[in-house]
């Protein structure tokens, strides 16, 4: 909660003071970073034809200098081709989309393999990562911190929690007090006390009548039951234009400070701090603040985003910044109101006070790097390409002015060509004009000139050939990446396969930094989102044909975690395309443990998938379907196993029935035992075996009912038909 109201004005101004030394102390050098960072994105978004405005600090265009309607700087500058074949974003995407194929898994380890309950936590918190990863559509998060990367070189995450009743809600006991008189009796003989003595005193055996005492006593009582909003735990992901660390940190943990910058209306302002509502109003916001920030694109009236926008400042201060301040009185009271650091919030050009919040930095966010670097701040993915698309723009502007010179100009003397005569005929293939030479003597060829045409020069295809090349090779997005023609003169699948797999060996450096960041990301969430678990929640999962439900038991996170890693850490993302290549190499491979796991029912829908074959109806899945359907039917609390109370003269055990009959004459019963038998050995199986045996005991007796039916069927097929000779074990000896 804010703790505002404990804050004097000696501690905020001291917390102001805090901020603005950590704002200031390479204000020139972000400056420098920031005009880098929002060239890159306005290459992406296609405007590439910019210079540097000293007076407006920031990156123009000439269209935006109104060069198009001036006549007068028309006239003066000339003509201005501004063609732009966006090879810029292209690549860009090319990379994002072969880095987000998959979005990285992780897997948390107990802190003790041979502790029961470290183990079930940990496979308990992975399910926790998929609900975080679920509720936050990780696919698209992962996309954007791509972009981030791609264009600035550095990401960071946000993660906190949100409560809100289209999440679901919970029952929450409110109490009371209620008075409650009681009434004491004591001898007054002994001054035995009881609440209903009689005469005799028991202990005594005095006759005379007890004294009668009243007290009220207050006691808890049950008043109303409420209802309380969920809580999930949220993801933010921000660029380097929006946040600011230490230039000089080489990791996060060096990081003293983290600031956040937001441009946000004023209504919401106003609505979320409505204590500062009326200086909310009275802000204005300069250019210059807002520079990094804005959309280039379509940018609206000033006095629109002055009057209309406020800027938010949000700190998150580590202990270690509380010592940027001199006094050593202020400093200490610092230290102790937020021994962990806090979040301050500054509202607008004037940094109105908001609140102050005691929050743990490393606790929220989470830094991620594009590449190596000495530093937390590294170079941008597409940095090496913006004078590739600069010189490729310039060429290219270049042969289309040299294409509409290629026309020649024609020049005619005016007493030999009346132009205002000439200029009302139309151009018509094959008519005749009257015309005359000028002088006696001359031709009439004399009276007119052809200007010389201009002519592009060999070199210009090769030189744009080679700058496509030193694009692919400055950043690594080869043609084999996105599905591009191969380099090789034979261009078989095994030359194209090869070409691919290079190409992302190049981009593995940015892989392994996002995997490292994500799982970073991720597994604070997780224990951001156990934190804030009230009670045992579920969440819906399409499997196996059919929809289960996961349990998050409170029960199942006891344990301790030893530490989190990400899952296939070393391997690049497979797309669909490479999952399907694989899939039918391993068909030509034709062995028989390979075509065992790829004909297994429970991967019947995997296969499906990667041939993108969803039309196609596969064997043995309706089958898997109702064997899926008979075991959620196994969990409920109510059905369970028939136990018979007699004996299996064979094994001597008692014989248990299956509440949840089979049926003999359609059912698959080498898939319905295949499909029960994954289930039982899978770690759902697992848990049920150790929470629920009873529905364990029922699958196991639904198995064998399966199992006795096979065995009853095989013996039917090969049964010798009637009048024909058995068949003998020496097959073909005479006896």
């Amino acid at each position: 909660m804010p703790i505002k109201d404990k804050l004097d004005d000696e501690l905020i101004a001291s917390l102001k003071d805090i901020v603005k030394s950590c704002e200031q102390e390479d204000k020139e050098i972000r400056k420098a970073m920031i005009r880098s960072w929002k060239k890159a994105e306005e290459f992406w978004h296609g405007v590439q034809f910019l210079f540097w405005s000293s007076r407006d600090d920031g990156w123009k265009s000439p269209v935006d200098m109104g060069y198009e309607d001036d006549e007068e700087l028309d006239e003066e500058l000339g003509s201005f081709s501004d063609k732009v074949i966006d090879i810029y974003k292209a690549h860009g995407e090319s990379i994002i989309s072969a880095l987000s194929a998959q979005v990285p898994s992780l897997r948390f380890l107990p802190d003790d393999a041979d502790s029961p309950e470290d183990t079930l936590t940990a496979r308990t918190y992975n399910k926790v990562a998929d609900v975080v990863q679920r509720h936050n559509k990780a696919k698209l998060v992962f996309l954007r911190a791509l972009f981030f990367l791609a264009n600035q070189g550095i990401v960071a995450s946000y993660r906190y929690k949100d409560s809100d009743p289209s999440y679901g809600t919970y029952k929450v006991p409110v109490y009371g007090e209620k008075e409650v008189e009681s009434i004491s009796y004591t001898c007054v003989e002994c001054g035995y006390a009881s609440e209903n003595l009689e005469t005799p005193c028991p202990q005594c055996g005095s006759i005379e009548p007890p004294k009668e005492t009243k007290t009220k006593n207050k006691v808890p009582e049950l008043q109303s039951v409420e209802d309380r909003p969920k809580t999930r735990v949220k993801l933010d992901i921000f660029g380097a234009l929006h946040f600011k660390v230490s230039y000089y940190a080489r990791n996060q943990a060096e990081c003293s400070y983290l600031g956040l910058f937001l441009d946000q209306g004023k209504d919401i302002a106003c609505e979320t701090y409505p204590d500062l509502c009326e200086e909310i109003q009275g802000d204005t916001i300069e250019n210059l603040d807002r520079f990094s920030r804005a959309a280039y694109v379509f940018p609206s009236e000033e006095e629109v985003e002055r009057k209309n926008l406020v800027a938010v400042s949000k700190w998150w201060l580590r202990p270690a910044a509380f010592y940027r301040e001199p006094s050593k009185e202020k400093r200490e009271k610092l230290l102790k109101l937020f021994p962990d650091g806090c979040r301050v919030i500054f509202i607008g050009k004037q940094k109105h006070f908001a609140e102050a919040i005691s929050e743990k930095l490393d606790d929220r966010w989470e830094i991620g790097q594009a590449g190596l670097s000495t530093y937390i701040y590294s170079d941008a993915i597409l940095r090496p390409l913006i004078q590739i698309q600069e010189m490729r723009n310039q060429l290219v502007n270049l042969i289309m002015e040299t294409i509409e010179h290629a026309i020649p100009a024609e020049f005619a003397r005016p007493d030999v060509l009346n132009f205002a005569e000439y200029g009302k005929y139309e151009a018509v293939p094959g008519y005749t004009y009257k015309a005359m030479p000028g002088r006696p003597g001359d031709k009439l060829a004399d009276g007119f000139y052809t200007s010389t045409r201009s002519t592009l020069s060999k070199e210009v295809s090769a030189f744009l050939h080679q700058l496509d090349q030193d694009a692919q090779f400055a950043i690594g997005s080869f043609p084999s990446i996105y599905g591009g023609p191969s380099e090789g003169k034979s261009r078989t699948f095994a030359e194209y396969a090869a070409s691919r797999q290079m190409a992302l060996q190049r981009l593995s450096i940015v892989w392994q930094l996002v995997t490292d960041w994500w799982m970073r990301t991720i597994s604070g969430s997780v224990l951001l989102y156990v934190d804030s678990l009230v009670e045992d929640e579920k969440y819906t999962k399409f499997e196996s044909g059919s929809y289960v439900n996961v349990w998050l038991k409170k029960s199942q996170m006891l344990g301790k975690i030893g530490g989190v890693e990400p899952e296939a850490s070393e391997s690049f993302p497979t797309s669909l395309t490479q999952k399907k290549d694989l899939f039918m190499k391993l068909i030509e491979m034709n062995n028989e443990f390979v075509n065992a796991a790829l004909y297994a029912p429970e991967n019947a829908r995997t296969i499906q998938d990667v041939m993108a074959l969803t039309e196609l109806k596969l064997p043995g899945e309706a089958q898997r379907v109702k064997q899926v359907i008979e075991i959620h039917e196994m969990m409920k609390d109510d059905i369970i196993a028939v136990h018979t109370g007699q004996l299996d003269p064979m094994t001597g055990q008692e014989i248990v029935q299956t509440s949840i009959p089979i049926d003999p004459d359609v059912d698959d019963h080498v898939v319905h035992m295949s499909t029960l038998q994954s289930f039982m050995v899978d770690l759902p199986g697992l848990d049920v075996a150790a929470e629920h045996p009873e529905q364990y005991e029922n699958m196991r007796a639904h198995y064998k009912a399966h199992e006795q039916a096979q065995a009853m069927k095989t013996m039917q097929m090969n049964a010798t038909q009637p009048g024909v000779a058995p068949e003998t074990a020496h097959a073909g000896v005479e006896e």
